[in-house]
């Protein structure tokens, strides 16, 4: 088994002083994992700042300790599991990778899988130009491609200038010479991204496999042209083409793994050495268009660097000593083009244009900046400095346009799809930089004479979380089919999930600790309803192909469940458990939900041992003597279906009349209500509810219901003096007499 080891790196030394004073030029060094700062603990806090690293014989990772990942080291109850459940999976990864050598060629090295990076890794060379041209669909399915690009990709489409290029595109179709190589490379990336933001419904071919074909063909070209173009000289169109292929690699993955952020490395140095960190105005040769689109480019160049490296826990590469180039104007494409000898005023920002957009995110982007160099310096800071960064972020987002400020749902339904997504993600990045700010003080004691000191972290640290949790809710309900943001659920990548996965596990810290500000009920709550989302998400990556595995390490018994997930993302399309009934869920213990290393895996376990605590088991029910008449038995049936799947749903009542020795025909459960009440209780206030029919016959009785996520149920149960003794949900059908 290839061994693995997690070391957190030693920072700097906590100050003697048992005092912690937030006095300007007074450093601190804070916990990651929490706790009150002693003497005695000094080591392991001052450690656990630096991060996490992971280290086994394939790989070698750090994390900042603002890290998701290093958060969760800082909760034993669920880093020793992780511990274990990361050496089975490089076990079994060194298997596979093994038999698949001997299969392929014993004597062949291994190749990269089929989402590493083209870029990174190379692909096969076309023979010439006219290859490339004949990958090309017909004109009316490109014309489709671009102008689904242009509708529905706000966050990349505005650093193209439509008009140009349309004009480019029509005398490409007269003349395909006319355009340069990394012309036709923007072109292939403007595709592939429109299919990737798009329903098999949308294609010609509405069959998702050849829609996967055309997207890895595509994305290929892409990469082929730029090789051919050599990219790294740069040149008109490459750097387009750059942000349009990593975008196209991060849509890919439902992870931002090492080759995203070492391709956005090389699109940052790119950028650099074309000159896009220097505002335009320093160059006259440059014309007053160019200029303006350079400034749009430059500041998605911004946006990746911070989205990226935060979700790797690495530093940001483009400190704000590196560059100078200015915020974009806000402009309608229609306000400028290539003869524009002098930029026009800027658009009142109540007005929406295409660079608005790119406006407010850079406000934002650029005060998370400061965020990124607090959070990862390798120095400790005053607290001062962390309340005057406080202050850039609130100063960035009260910036916003109006357009794009926070708006109720319920006031927005007159407004287009991307505007209120794009509302939501600018309030995303909002709460991550609180998070990222403020979470080291949660669990820091303040020993000053003057009080709480770090009493505003821990209160802006929980509100964020909790904000960040109800945009996660909002996602799930209006990215489903007739939401108001199906049509942008491919918006929900990776990119937003990491902020949200991070606000899980600050509240889940909280509630371990027992430090929930006096705010526990609203916190479970919380985590049970956003339980309940990543339940029922289909995760991309990789390791959530499995949704459950056989483990049995120190008594904990992990069953085996086999669940067929999704493809489209942690807010997949169908927002369901595929094929996988209520009654898998029900008959799987809990931690057979974990998935190793992954974001399921995380939710799964933190939140079950979260809700675990939060209700506790009802006696059993003990049959009576002498027996019931069936008048009180019909009764009791109907006061256990109202608890169960009524109005007054209360999962605790129900177990009320389920015996102690239940049996349970489901081919994955185990009997016992003890058992039954380990799997059901976590998720069952959470799930919704439609209530169908009912019925008892004799001591035989159904309920027949709707599970969200899940479909329609028939249960079956017997009853026996009083008691539920014995259960069926295994093809069962609702009696017709």
């Amino acid at each position: 088994m290839p061994g693995l080891t997690l070391e957190r790196g030693h920072g700097p030394a906590l100050p003697h002083s048992p005092n912690v004073s937030p006095m300007d030029g007074e450093t601190i060094a804070v916990s990651t994992t929490g706790g009150s700062t002693t003497q005695a603990d000094t080591a392991g806090d001052a450690r656990s700042e630096c991060g996490s690293m992971q280290q086994s014989s394939s790989e070698l990772r750090y994390v900042g300790g603002d890290h998701w990942a290093a958060i969760l080291e800082g909760i034993a109850e669920l880093k020793d599991h992780f511990d274990r459940e990361e050496q089975l999976r490089l076990l079994r990864l060194a298997q596979d990778d093994g038999e698949a050598a001997d299969r392929d060629n014993p004597n062949q090295l291994p190749r990269p899988g089929p989402l590493h990076s083209l870029l990174l890794y190379g692909c096969s060379l076309p023979a010439s130009r006219a290859e490339i041209l004949a990958a090309l669909p017909p004109k009316s399915a490109v014309n489709r491609y671009v102008s689904r690009y242009f509708n529905r990709l706000d966050l990349v489409h505005a650093i193209i200038h439509g008009p140009s290029f349309l004009r480019e595109y029509d005398a490409f179709w007269i003349n395909p010479s006319s355009v340069s190589i990394a012309w036709l490379g923007l072109l292939f990336s403007m595709m592939c991204l429109a299919l990737l933001a798009s329903d098999a419904s949308d294609t010609t071919h509405g069959d998702p496999e050849h829609r996967a074909l055309q997207v890895d063909l595509y994305r290929e070209k892409t990469v082929q042209c730029l090789v051919l173009g050599e990219y790294t000289k740069g040149g008109p169109h490459v750097l387009e083409t750059i942000v349009h292929y990593l975008y196209i690699e991060l849509n890919l993955r439902g992870d931002a793994d090492q080759d995203i952020w070492l391709l956005f490395a090389l699109e940052v140095n790119l950028a650099m050495r074309m000159g896009y960190h220097r505002d335009p105005s320093h160059f006259p040769g440059i014309s007053a268009f160019q200029g303006e689109m350079r400034r749009r480019l430059w500041a998605t160049v911004l946006q990746g660097d911070i989205l990226v490296s935060a979700q790797m826990g690495m530093p940001r590469m483009i400190s704000d000593w590196k560059y100078d180039t200015k915020e974009p104007r806000n402009l309608h494409d229609s306000d400028l083009d290539e003869s524009t000898a002098e930029l026009p005023p800027p658009r009142a920002e109540s007005e929406l244009t295409p660079a608005l957009g790119i406006i407010a995110r850079r406000r934002l982007f650029v005060a998370l900046g400061a965020v990124f160099d607090v959070t990862s310096a390798v120095q400790p800071c005053s607290y001062a400095q962390v309340m005057r960064v406080d202050a850039v972020l609130q100063d960035a987002a009260a910036s916003v346009p109006a357009p794009l400020q926070p708006k109720p749902m319920a006031l927005s339904m007159t407004d287009p799809p991307e505007v209120i997504m794009s509302r939501l993600f600018i309030r995303h990045l909002f709460y991550m930089g609180k998070i990222m700010l403020h979470r080291r003080f949660l669990h820091l004691k303040s020993t000053s004479a003057d009080g709480d000191v770090f009493a505003y972290s821990r209160t802006a640290c929980l509100d964020a979380a909790l904000g960040a949790q109800q945009i996660q809710e909002v996602l799930d309900e209006e990215t489903r089919p007739g939401g108001q943001l199906y049509m942008m659920r491919w918006r929900v990548s990776s990119i937003m999930n990491h902020t949200f996965l991070t606000a899980t596990m600050v509240l889940c810290s909280m509630v371990l600790r027992n430090q929930t500000l006096q705010r526990e009920e609203e916190i479970l709550n919380m985590l049970a309803r956003t339980r309940a989302i990543w339940m029922r998400a289909s995760p991309k990556s990789s390791e959530a192909k499995k949704a459950a595995q056989t483990h049995v390490e120190q008594g904990m018994e992990f069953e085996c469940l086999q669940v067929e997930l999704g493809h489209d993302g942690l807010l997949g399309e169908e927002h369901g458990l595929g094929s996988l009934g209520l009654s898998s869920v029900l008959a799987a213990p809990l931690p057979a939900f974990a998935v190793p290393m992954g974001k399921a895996a995380v939710i799964e376990i933190a939140s079950s041992l979260l809700l675990e605590r939060q209700l506790k088991a009802p006696p059993p029910c003990v049959r009576m003597n002498p027996p019931p008449t069936q008048n009180v038995t019909d009764a009791r049936f109907a006061d256990f279906v109202e608890a169960f799947v009524g109005k007054s749903k209360n999962i605790t009542k129900a177990f009320e009349y389920i015996a102690a020795d239940y049996i349970n025909h489901n081919p994955a459960a185990r009997n016992g209500s003890e058992s039954a009440w380990s799997i059901l209780s976590p998720i069952w206030q959470s799930t919704p509810i439609t209530y169908l029919r009912s019925t008892i016959q004799g001591n035989m009785s159904w309920v027949n219901y709707r599970a969200g996520g899940i479909g329609e149920v028939v249960d079956r149960f017997r009853w026996e003096a009083g008691c539920i003794v014995e259960h069926w949900d295994q093809g069962e059908k609702y009696p017709t007499s």
